[in-house]
């Protein structure tokens, strides 16, 4: 796209609000606005302008207002915030707090960014920091506006950049004219001898108090208090770092998508038992990494992680170990394509569960065994297991599980074509996973809401909803997550007209999927590209892209997607003038489709069959 001239360009104010201690966030602030205006604004016909309380003119009057008023002529309002929550103003406890209640009296555009607390301030918070706390938990109760967190300022800058380019993508054009390291562990080391010598007086005092605050860090996550809990973890584990505590507190953050400091607590985990010679906590350790590098799609170390946990928990005969090892193990398989190796991993897992009576253990491999089921087509088996799933989840109160169980119900019902009946089953989900912070669950849950839209026609819904998910996928690191949303965004481009921009798309999920090594998302790539070079009429290679799907399909036992590969290789044909072989491509398909219970393809596809059969007899009678 050419870029538009200078004289011409529409002005976008961007003003900048942050308490004193993020002053290099505010330096690289200027660089990211100068940055997207060279690659993604002036393209459009817009020209961002950098503004902050440095840009304010000296003059009478109360300085803070001069402030004010720049807030109000800038159409984004971008705050920030760490340790410091600032000096007061007159009017309000400080310049920021002021700032961010003009933006709303005004009803600016605002985006707020949360630098991450170190762990030893949030447990012992002084005066500045507990305001910084206490509009943190406002900002969650109301949810008026989005927020992000933030490792340091080079990773806010990368975020800062995304989240303007994709703010400019929905704009109109303007019109022409952590490691754990060294010196941690020695602090660790000494932290440890300093708890053991006061354990004979108040030792006991100090555990208690550390476990009732990390009860109440889940009390506070699961009332959707994510602030709040962050506090009462990272206090509990300044008090007593036991090795349960730490772990809880790595579970919370990677709930709430905080991978890299997650990973963090769990290597402290490895600490702690190596040094104390704990092999159940080295366990533990070695479970929680291997969930976190899945998440991120590296899954020779997650399957190496688990295989550890396992041979630890079989070497102790702990058997809850051992089930928790083959239920991840499954995870890996089944990401992988290997549903049978999967399918064993989970019904073992399921096995000790019920010999265990575990509940949390039963419901976990009752829904993996339902998505195993659902990936071979048998929807009957898997609603019921997702609802045995279910069910216990709710017995037992366990909100996360059935954010998870509502979900998967959900696709059983779209693949049925009961638009209503999934709706309502993600947009439980998404309550659910909104109310306890679950970055994850949420992208999840956009992506099918998506997915509904987009097959009513809905276009605009559906591409902010996959936006949406990809946004947070990007921002967890989430690998797999990505690789489905830029698959759903080509669907909504490709609906529209826009070839190329769809096989971008398809493209980069592609590229995601070989590089994880997982095969069913391969082969809904390669599906989805055959859809692009068939538009365009380029048969042969479309007719390749069908085959290279069908075969992983059939390699892993998806019967959606190979009733999918032999409609539209019947497509194919049919175009070609093939009739017969067009036929019967799509009566496979029809075969397929009817087993599987999706009566919306079933519809279709049979008209198809019909619609050949009527051709073929008609070529006959000539």
């Amino acid at each position: 796209m050419t870029a538009v001239p200078c004289e011409y360009l529409r002005i976008i104010r961007v003003f900048i609000a942050s308490p004193s201690d993020l002053s290099a966030e505010r330096k690289l602030f200027v660089e990211a606005i100068e940055k997207v205006n060279r690659i993604k604004a002036k393209s459009k016909g817009i020209l961002l302008e950098a503004v902050g309380w440095e840009d304010t003119l000296p003059g009478k009057g109360r300085p803070q207002e001069k402030i004010n008023e720049d807030v109000r002529r800038s159409t984004l309002v971008v705050m920030l915030l760490w340790k410091r929550w600032g000096s007061p103003t007159g009017n309000y406890s400080s310049g920021f707090e002021e700032e961010y209640e003009v933006a709303c009296a005004n009803e600016k555009e605002v985006w707020l960014y949360f630098r991450n607390i170190p762990d030893d301030m949030l447990a012992d918070p002084g005066e500045q920091l507990r305001k910084v706390l206490q509009f943190r938990n406002r900002v969650e109760a109301e949810r008026k506006f989005l927020f992000r967190s933030y490792e340091d300022e080079n990773s806010w800058q990368e975020q800062f950049v995304t989240d303007l380019c994709r703010w400019l993508d929905d704009l109109p054009p303007a019109p022409s004219p952590g490691s754990f390291g060294l010196e941690q562990l020695t602090e660790y080391k000494k932290r440890i001898r300093q708890l053991d010598e006061l354990l004979g007086e108040i030792g006991i005092e100090q555990i208690r108090a550390a476990y009732t605050l990390a009860k109440d860090g889940w009390g506070q996550a699961n009332s959707g208090h994510i602030t709040k809990a962050e506090e009462c973890f990272a206090r509990a584990i300044a008090i007593y770092p036991d090795p349960n505590i730490v772990n809880d507190y790595g579970l919370f953050l990677m709930r709430i998508g905080a991978l890299r400091k997650a990973e963090q607590r769990f290597d402290q985990m490895m600490q702690i038992g190596e040094i104390t010679g704990d092999e159940v906590t080295r366990a533990n350790a070695y479970r929680n990494l291997g969930i976190v590098y899945k998440t991120r799609g590296d899954l020779a170390t997650a399957e190496e992680m688990h295989k550890k946990a396992l041979a630890i928990a079989e070497e102790l005969g702990r058997r809850e170990g051992m089930a928790d090892a083959y239920g991840n193990l499954g995870i890996v398989y089944m990401t992988r394509g290997d549903l049978a190796t999967a399918e064993e991993m989970y019904k073992k897992a399921l096995a000790i569960a019920e010999e265990l009576g575990r509940r949390e253990g039963m419901a976990n491999a009752y829904g993996n065994l339902g998505i195993v089921y659902m990936t071979r087509g048998d929807l009957t088996t898997a609603e019921e297991m997702y609802k045995k799933g279910l069910a216990i989840d709710e017995e037992l109160g366990r909100r996360e599980g059935m954010a998870d169980a509502y979900g998967n119900l959900g696709i059983v019902y779209m693949t049925r074509g009961d638009l209503a009946a999934a709706e309502e089953m993600y947009k439980k989900a998404l309550a659910i996973d909104e109310e306890l912070g679950r970055r994850e669950g949420m992208a999840r849950a956009y992506g099918n809401l998506g997915i509904v839209y987009m097959t009513r026609g809905d276009l605009a819904a559906a591409e902010e909803m996959h936006k949406k998910a990809l946004a947070i996928n990007e921002e967890l690191g989430r690998r797999e997550g990505m690789a489905n949303a830029y698959g759903n965004l080509g669907n909504v481009y490709k609906t529209r007209g826009d070839l190329a921009t769809a096989e971008e798309m398809y493209k980069k999920a592609l590229a995601i999927d070989e590089e994880v090594g997982r095969r069913e998302g391969m082969a809904r790539a390669y599906s989805n590209l055959g859809d692009v070079y068939k538009t365009r009429g380029d048969l042969a290679t479309a007719e390749e892209m069908y085959e290279k799907a069908l075969a992983i399909d059939e390699e892993v036992g998806r019967k959606e997607g190979m009733a999918d590969a032999y409609d539209n290789l019947g497509k194919v044909y049919m175009r070609r003038g093939d009739l017969d072989t067009a036929e019967e491509m799509h009566k496979r398909a029809l075969a397929i489709f009817t087993l599987i219970g999706n009566k919306m393809m079933v519809r279709k596809t049979r008209s198809l069959v019909k619609e050949l059969e009527n051709l073929r007899r008609e070529k006959e009678r000539r």
